[in-house]
């Protein structure tokens, strides 16, 4: 699991109320995938350190929900 840079991002206390919503909506476990373009995806992995900003995927647990980024990249010709 991703650490967090700090605990006052509106982004990431977005992401607490998605994983509470679905915990209290399901049971088992949840697993939610972002296919994101390149400036949302490098947007969304400053919020964290502790992972390589070369990936083209990372994930995070929030609460026990598990979120995975997975940068869109623009298909070749």
């Amino acid at each position: 699991m991703a650490k967090a840079k700090n605990n006052d991002n509106g982004k990431l206390e977005k992401l607490a109320l998605i994983a509470d919503a679905v915990q209290e909506t399901f049971t088992g476990k949840m697993t939610v995938i972002f296919e994101l373009e390149e400036k949302e995806y490098k947007d969304m992995i400053s919020h964290f350190r502790e992972i390589d900003r070369h990936f083209k995927h990372f994930s995070v647990d929030i609460s026990g929900t598990e979120f995975h980024f997975i940068l869109n990249e623009p298909e070749k010709s």
